[in-house]
């Protein structure tokens, strides 16, 4: 008597996923810490520090602060920081009042979510832009210790 042969459909039922076509870490094995929305990789600090340090923190993670251009990816920070204050990549302190993303996205072409009343500039010394409550962004000194976000692209 020959073994009985099980077909592909009855080893894959035609609604089942198949696992092994999305990988298990989009960001790398070696980068749990990372999360992956839309096409990007997002790290989320679990200490505080300045936007300065921040950004140079990025750097050496071979990323940048996060810059927020669409309502999704606002959407995916706000449910993220959960009313933390979090650096991303937004300052004017090249330019009072012209904010610039540190990729150089056009920050006048794309999505904003500041504060009502923000950005003020208060005491002539705001120039730097997080995140906090509601997700909102505000404008705080540079030098402020805030958690911070990076985000790069997939690995290859």
């Amino acid at each position: 008597m020959s073994p009985a042969r099980t077909s592909s459909a009855a080893r894959h039922p035609p609604d089942f996923p198949l696992l092994l076509l999305s990988p298990v870490f989009p960001c790398g094995p070696k980068s749990r810490e990372w999360e992956y929305f839309d096409g990007k990789c997002y790290y989320f600090s679990l200490t505080r520090m300045s936007w300065y340090k921040a950004k140079a923190q990025c750097e050496e993670m071979r990323s940048q602060l996060a810059v927020i251009n669409s309502y999704a990816k606002q959407n995916f920070v706000m449910f993220r920081t959960r009313n933390e204050r979090f650096w991303i990549g937004l300052t004017d302190q090249n330019s009072e009042g012209e904010w610039e993303w540190i990729d150089g996205t056009d920050y006048k072409s794309t999505f904003t979510f500041w504060k009502e009343g923000e950005p003020n500039n208060s005491e002539n010394r705001e120039d730097c832009a997080h995140v906090w409550f509601s997700g909102e962004w505000n404008d705080v000194y540079c030098t402020y210790e805030c958690y911070y976000i990076c985000e790069k692209p997939p690995p290859n």
